[in-house]
């Protein structure tokens, strides 16, 4: 039995060598484990701070930009109901008539001179002008108002409201 024993001892100690060297490894393993964990949680850190510090900056242009673009917007709005009153206007500011939307104005030009008795009727033409600023172009809806009175259609028309208008509402078209 000597032998056997000898030999149960030897596979006994290579089993232990094994399992210590295993056990070893295994924490080998665990420590590199940690170094990959904590590079990728540095890098993560590292990109949610680049993320936090794009995003502050994004929001703060979008900011900038909103404000300025508020600000022309106001500046565009004060511009189109001041424009008759402003120097180099061609046209009488009494024959303007703001409309805002979709088209700042209805120019009667002439219309003044004319109930006054200055100019001849063939002189009074009556304008749609909107204003813009800066690289601003017509929007689709001015763009269609552009094009019918191009094509022509336009015409005049008149309402008649009945004098019974505080009872019930009646329009004629004359």
């Amino acid at each position: 039995m000597n032998d056997i024993s000898i030999i149960l001892a030897m596979i006994l100690a290579v089993l232990l060598i094994i399992v210590v060297w295993l056990i070893a490894k295994l924490a080998q393993l665990r420590q590199h484990l940690n170094l990959i964990e904590n590079d990728y949680q540095h890098q993560l850190d590292t990109l949610e701070l680049e993320f936090a510090e794009e995003k502050r900056l994004a929001v703060e242009q979008a900011k900038k930009r909103s404000r300025t673009s508020q600000r022309n917007q106001i500046k565009g709005q004060l511009g189109e109901r001041f424009t008759p009153f402003m120097g180099g206007f061609p046209y009488n500011p009494s024959d303007c008539r703001f409309l805002g939307e979709p088209i700042d104005f209805i120019i009667f030009n002439n219309l003044h001179e004319c109930s006054d008795g200055l100019v001849p009727i063939e002189d009074v033409e009556l304008i749609i002008a909107d204003v813009k600023t800066g690289d601003a172009r017509l929007s689709q809806r001015q763009r269609i108002v552009q094009h019918i009175i191009e094509n022509g259609q336009v015409r005049f028309e008149t309402f008649r409201v009945a004098d019974e208008v505080m009872e019930r509402v009646q329009v004629e078209v004359d």
